[in-house]
């Protein structure tokens, strides 16, 4: 749950980063969104790369934790 809350908000700011970058190589001082179902692309693209990365960061993190020799339950 916390991964997709994560999620939802990174692929926010990976497109505001996108844009900027975009903007930036142009030379636009302004960018219009006007077809929404490319926007909603962009944004699921992103979701399910920021979810991807969270999911493999848990994934080395829970690995790390199991092969430690220190005691769980003490």
């Amino acid at each position: 749950m916390v991964r997709t809350a994560f999620s939802l908000v990174m692929s926010v700011i990976f497109l505001i980063v996108q844009s900027m970058i975009v903007m930036a190589i142009k030379g636009y001082e302004m960018i219009h969104f006007d077809n929404y179902s490319l926007l909603a692309s962009v944004l699921a693209v992103n979701f399910f790369l920021s979810f991807s990365i969270l999911t493999n960061i848990k994934y080395w993190i829970n690995g790390r934790y199991e092969n430690s020799d220190y005691p769980v339950d003490q």
